[in-house]
């Protein structure tokens, strides 16, 4: 057995980052309505913060990885520069401007008041206050040691199966039963979240970090039968609340996170055959499919599979209002975290109901709303910078392999999400994502650099 000195960070600075990551993922998941959840992370990010500079490792500290500053600004620069505040000749002859431009008239001596890009600036300041603690996570991941990078992959695996077990407790207790938020999915597993989607995608990236974990110990010593059997048991157990949160993309996404799991084995000595790994995953998926068809007649399995008939999903219908909003703020956007103030003004009278649409349930066409021209500028320079990082992390540390497939799986999981939901928009995956990065600028930092000392 590996001793326990070699499972816990080596650094200060890696219990830190360990520790605020651990709050983000049990108080970051009710999003935008449960503000006083919110808080909570935040103010552990400040705590955070002044223990990183009063409590270090001085001689352990390293500066991140270059390009992982390129992606701190590419988050933090769009709410920054629409909280510019703009002459009013500039910022009314905006598209999408008028009404605002009107109200000001409206109001003796208000006409010639300067005002920023974004058209509710306290919406976007909210946002820009919620990125801070991702962009930490993500530079401070970014100068972690090696174990303390590893001791990240156990803390979401254990707050994964803990969220797992939480949800068992809501699934059995039914109602309002152990949900951590008053506006949540009362008849779904939502773990730590307010949203099954949320809670899908936590289960998700907790396999793959558990995976990754078992994996990248294996460089100490091979891993036992034991420990295959006790991954394979926290799998299923996983793959169950999964199953339970009814998330439909949530569950076909267990597919590329089963074949992501496999290649980390794979990198360990494990499963080398990549055909077998395959037909691995394709025969437990088979039986997923079986015991899906043979169980169809319980109530719980019939809702969740009646969740796949998209001919009842609102989503299309969403879009479309959503693309009139992007054609009304076209070509500068609305504002970070603008989405209810730009789209319910467009909505067709024929899709309005009881239900209030806090966002677009696709993040890609939010964004395009709200940063306009800067979205798919920041989306291409952020996924040229990712994928330089991850593959230079892949080439220069192949020891490593396991932590990098877990950030690029990750990535794979919320974009791919990403495209029905807004995973992003909630703040302990938001954290999470923060990290993965900032592993991979560790990863590939360190590489680099032992590289340089064996040529000097």
């Amino acid at each position: 057995m590996i001793g326990l000195q070699h499972r816990l960070p080596e650094t200060r600075q890696g219990w830190i980052v360990a520790g605020f990551l651990g709050l983000a993922l049990v108080f970051g998941g009710g999003g935008s309505p449960s503000a006083a959840a919110e808080i909570i992370v935040q103010l552990a990010f400040v705590a955070g913060v002044v223990a990183w500079v009063w409590w270090p490792d001085r001689q352990a500290l390293v500066p991140p990885n270059g390009a992982l500053l390129v992606l701190a600004g590419l988050l933090l620069g769009p709410p920054v520069l629409q909280l510019v505040p703009l002459p009013p000749a500039i910022w009314q002859a905006l598209p999408g401007r008028e009404l605002l431009a009107a109200a000001f008239a409206s109001v003796e001596g208000a006409a010639d008041r300067w005002w920023p890009l974004s058209v509710a600036p306290y919406n976007t300041l909210a946002a820009l206050l919620a990125l801070v603690p991702v962009v930490g996570a993500l530079l401070a991941s970014g100068m972690l040691a090696p174990r303390d990078r590893r001791f990240l992959l156990l803390v979401i695996s254990l707050v994964s199966l803990a969220g797992a077990a939480l949800g068992a407790l809501q699934m059995a207790g039914g109602g309002h039963r152990f949900r951590l938020y008053e506006i949540s999915h009362d008849l779904w597993l939502t773990a730590f979240h307010a949203s099954r989607n949320s809670a899908a995608d936590a289960l998700l990236i907790g396999m793959l970090a558990l995976t990754a974990w078992f994996a990248s110990g294996s460089r100490r010593r091979p891993l036992l039968p034991s420990d295959l059997g006790l991954l394979a048991l926290c799998q299923t157990f996983l793959f169950v609340a999964l199953v339970l949160t009814g998330s439909r993309a949530g569950i076909a996404l267990f597919v590329p996170v089963l074949l992501f799991q496999f290649a980390m084995l794979r990198t360990a000595g494990i499963a080398r055959g990549l055909s077998n790994g395959m037909a691995s995953a394709a025969s437990l998926f088979g039986l997923v499919v079986l015991g899906a068809t043979l169980f169809s007649h319980n109530s719980r399995v019939a809702e969740v599979l009646a969740r796949f008939d998209a001919t009842r999903d609102s989503r299309i219908d969403m879009w479309q209002d959503t693309w009139t909003a992007i054609s009304t703020y076209w070509p500068v956007g609305s504002g970070i975290g603008t989405f209810t103030r730009t789209f319910l003004p467009v909505e067709r009278l024929p899709m309005i109901d009881d239900q209030f649409p806090n966002r677009a349930h696709n993040d890609f066409l939010e964004f395009l709303l709200e940063a306009g021209l800067l979205a798919p500028l920041v989306l291409t320079i952020g996924f040229v910078v990712f994928a330089y990082l991850a593959r230079k992390a892949w080439q220069v540390m192949p020891q490593e392999r396991p932590v990098t497939l877990f950030s690029v799986g990750t990535f794979v999981v919320i974009a791919l999400h990403s495209l029905v939901d807004y995973p992003l928009r909630n703040m302990a995956l938001a954290v999470v994502a923060g990290v993965a990065a900032g592993l991979l600028g560790a990863i590939a930092r360190e590489g680099r650099e032992g590289r340089e000392t064996n040529a000097t």
